[in-house]
């Protein structure tokens, strides 16, 4: 794992300077401890910070050319297949100077030309430099496992692996964009190819981004996302004509292979262990692979009981005999890495799991420089408490709108509770998905139950409501010609997953200067789950139902028949005590900076009443405080 930056001025008489790239490259620290790279020519500027993983020596560090030097490159993540595509183009004259995987990239450039992105089986977020034709390609791995963002303001064009390497170049401003602050309150984070920032993007995933440095229209994209182009799209049809026995025996031959590929490396590696099926599964097919006395396995607990796996996790790694490391995640570690962490995120982000992920990645750093993670179960093998809940609401949609105002009556008698997903807290969720005829879309309410706030509730003025401008992200990713089932997974995929899920695990493991690898995200295993009929992944009310049955022999009882808790944190009475002056300091904070849209009374009240422990409003405090972090700095 690494950082990458880089940058270009469009008047080709401006020659690019060698500090501002240091400066730019020097923020990516974290990223990439082991080695600094910079290239500069007359164009263009590159940069690199190196993790090293593979090829441990210097030969392997970035940038990287061809033979004559006519391509360069800067890259961040790995390319599992490497070594089978280097085999290949040697065959065909090009010579190779390491034993890694970043040479693979210029060389399958010079070879296919963009056509070598759709070859690259791994994660990764490239930048190319084509010297001979003038032209930068900008690419990202399918799922979007590894970031890339992008600008063009001023006559300058400019990408990082974070936006923090951007606001090192002295060319480029940073603005807020109030209809992307909008966005966060019902995503908890900036969804799709926009950032909070006004004219700073995303690239999207499984696609590039060709630009012609020589191209006198280019300047008509300033301030604007570039053009791009898809190598490769999630489908989820046709269904495969499979039993389900056969679907079993595939998942388990599929998910070895996954873990197999992710074992290129010269560094060590272990396993994120919650005790949960995901990662259960993950070190059962390890352990296939590996003897188990090699393996380390990493988890983390909390004082409230109802939050903690930490017993579920040990007991997995006494099953499989391998050496486990556990700690202990409360309000005193969390106000000790407040600061770290909130410091490091350039955009607003409300998933309050990032921090024991922190904490998780901290100390399994003191023993791995790889971890293997469960990320991508939940959302191709229908995992999600949400699954159920769109199953459910499909009838409750058939009651008369006076049951269930009745209901919602009902759900604010509920007393008050801190602990992890508690029933008054699920319930009130649940119901806040049933207003008018477009929260029936399975789509559009999966949305409405994640976020924070909703398009009913946001604490912003009536322009600021519209449900198709808010949600448009979503809707706009899915398919109408899939069932519910297959469009829930779908949307997760396409904003939950790439913009919550891997950005969490992306910037918590990179200030620790840890690779994460999914084996759940593994492309031909993907494939295959979203080709399934969606019955396989959801039986009933029964989540997971496909892998719990391709597992129920091969791990612990008690791991197939527990339910899915989830990454969370008390932040419920944290908010009332020990963050409470952080968090008013914070809402003031916002009040000062935007000033209009925001209801503000709304966001005083909603204050005042979760600190009184009169309701439960975490979530959006959450979601404030965090924003406040961004807003003040």
């Amino acid at each position: 794992m690494c950082g990458i930056a880089g940058f270009f001025h469009v008047d080709s008489a401006r020659k690019p300077d060698r500090d501002v790239i240091r400066r730019m490259t020097a923020t990516l620290f974290h990223r990439g401890p082991d080695a600094e790279g910079i290239f500069v020519d007359d164009r263009i500027a590159l940069g690199h910070r190196r993790l090293s993983i593979i090829d441990l020596t210097e030969a392997a560090n970035q940038p990287v050319s061809s033979e004559e030097g006519d391509v360069w490159a800067v890259f961040n993540g790995e390319v599992y297949n490497f070594r089978d595509l280097r085999g290949v183009l040697r065959k065909r004259g090009h010579v190779f100077k390491s034993r890694g995987d970043s040479e693979v990239i210029v060389h399958a450039y010079e070879e296919w030309g963009e056509g070598c992105f759709e070859r690259f089986d791994g994660m990764l977020a490239c930048a190319i430099y084509d010297r001979k034709r003038r032209r930068l390609l900008l690419a990202r791995d399918r799922f979007g496992k590894k970031p890339l963002y992008y600008t063009f303001q001023n006559g300058v064009f400019a990408f990082a692996s974070e936006i923090k390497a951007l606001k090192k170049h002295p060319g480029l401003t940073f603005k807020f964009d109030i209809n992307d602050v909008v966005r966060y309150f019902v995503y908890d984070y900036v969804p799709g190819l926009q950032t909070i920032f006004k004219g700073v993007y995303r690239l999207e995933p499984g696609s590039y981004a060709v630009v012609d440095l020589d191209d006198p229209g280019f300047g008509k994209y300033e301030g604007k996302p570039l053009p791009s182009v898809k190598y490769w799209e999630l489908d989820f049809s046709p269904k495969l004509d499979v039993s389900f026995d056969e679907a079993k025996k595939r998942l388990r031959e599929l998910l070895v292979k996954a873990v197999e590929k992710r074992l290129v490396s010269d560094v060590p590696l272990g396993v994120f262990l919650s005790g949960g099926i995901d990662s259960s599964s993950i070190l059962w097919a390890l352990v296939e692979l590996r003897s188990p006395p090699e393996i380390e396995t990493f988890s983390i607990g909390f004082r409230e009981k109802s939050y903690d796996e930490s017993s579920y996790s040990k007991r997995v790694a006494e099953y499989f005999g391998v050496n486990h490391h556990f700690k202990i995640f409360d309000i005193d570690v969390l106000m000790e890495i407040f600061d770290e962490v909130t410091g490091s995120i350039d955009e607003p982000f409300a998933d309050y799991s990032i921090f024991p992920t922190y904490l998780l990645s901290s100390f399994a750093r003191d023993y791995i420089t790889v971890a293997l993670s469960g990320d991508g179960g939940d959302e191709f093998l229908a995992g999600y408490d949400p699954f159920v809940a769109v199953k459910i609401s499909r009838i409750i949609d058939l009651l008369p709108f006076i049951a269930i105002s009745g209901m919602k009556k009902f759900s604010h008698l509920v007393p008050v509770s801190e602990r992890n997903m508690s029933f008054g807290f699920r319930l009130r969720r649940f119901l806040d998905g049933f207003a008018n005829e477009i929260d029936k879309d399975p789509v559009l309410r999966n949305q409405v139950w994640l976020g924070s706030f909703n398009y009913r509730n946001l604490p912003m003025d009536d322009s600021f409501r519209d449900p198709v401008f808010l949600y448009e992200p979503t809707l706009k990713a899915v398919r109408e010609d899939i069932d519910y089932i297959d469009r829930v997974s779908c949307a997760y995929a396409k904003t939950y997953l790439v913009d919550d899920i891997l950005f969490k695990v992306d910037r918590a493991s990179m200030l620790n200067s840890l690779e994460v690898r999914c084996p759940f995200l593994d492309t031909e295993l993907v494939e295959f789950l979203a080709r399934l009929p969606s019955r396989y992944r959801i039986k009933g009310l029964r989540t997971k139902h496909l892998l719990k049955e391709a597992m129920k022999d091969l791990l612990p009882d008690f791991v197939v028949r527990r339910s899915k808790k989830g990454f969370g944190i008390p932040i419920a009475g944290w908010l009332r005590e020990n963050l409470r002056d952080r968090l008013f300091e914070n809402v003031n904070y916002i009040i000062e900076k935007f000033d209009r849209g925001l209801n503000f009374t709304e966001l005083k009240r909603i204050c005042k009443e979760h600190v009184e422990g009169r309701s439960d409003y975490r979530k959006e405090l959450w979601s404030l405080l965090m924003l406040g972090e961004v807003v003040k700095r």
